[in-house]
């Protein structure tokens, strides 16, 4: 009884499996993924920022709780990062995270992604097979989960996020958390 009540707590996210976690062994591929934003003025919702930018590991650090600023940004409204999965997976959800609207101090998250497709992929030399494309809801919780079509799934060693647009920002997107959840292949 009580760990239903605690998983009700819980985000559907913080009772899966995390396949793209840091701590279990995930790590992001730099070199396939999209560079990350900076300029000599950054900001962070209009306050000079002094500090250097945010890597892109941060995205698979699997915080559950997601402050304002604590983000990997990448230029423009398109860009993808490449994660090698901690252990060979068969995925069926992908959750996405950002700050909500009323964590941010503006009151705004046109830097949220809006249009999202995930691929996954065996080795690096392969082009992956598309898995998915969904849509993060600006005005849904901060962590979002989707279930992929049930046709789609396969074991994949890699994961590749593949950001379309955002909600707006001209400059720049911002991921603040990615997880892929499935099954241990065996």
């Amino acid at each position: 009884m009580l760990k239903k009540k605690m998983n009700y707590l819980l985000a559907p996210a913080d009772t899966l499996p995390n396949f793209a976690l840091e701590s279990l062994g995930a790590k992001v591929i730099v070199r396939l993924s999209s560079a990350t934003y900076s300029t000599s003025s950054l900001t962070c919702f209009g306050i000079p920022s002094l500090c250097p930018p945010v890597k892109q590991k941060t995205v698979i650090q699997g915080q559950s709780q997601l402050f304002p600023g604590k983000c990997w940004a990448f230029a423009g409204g398109q860009g993808h990062i490449v994660i090698a999965l901690s252990h060979p997976t068969t995925i069926n959800h992908v959750t996405l995270g950002h700050i909500s609207k009323s964590l941010s101090p503006t009151g705004s998250i046109s830097s949220a992604p809006k249009e999202f497709s995930v691929r996954g992929i065996e080795t690096l030399d392969d082009e992956g097979t598309q898995l998915g494309t969904f849509i993060y809801d600006q005005d849904g919780d901060q962590l979002q989960t989707f279930k992929l079509p049930e046709h789609k799934e396969g074991v994949y060693n890699f994961i590749k996020l593949q950001v379309h647009n955002n909600w707006g920002h001209p400059e720049y997107t911002c991921l603040y958390s990615f997880r892929v959840h499935g099954k241990l292949a065996v």
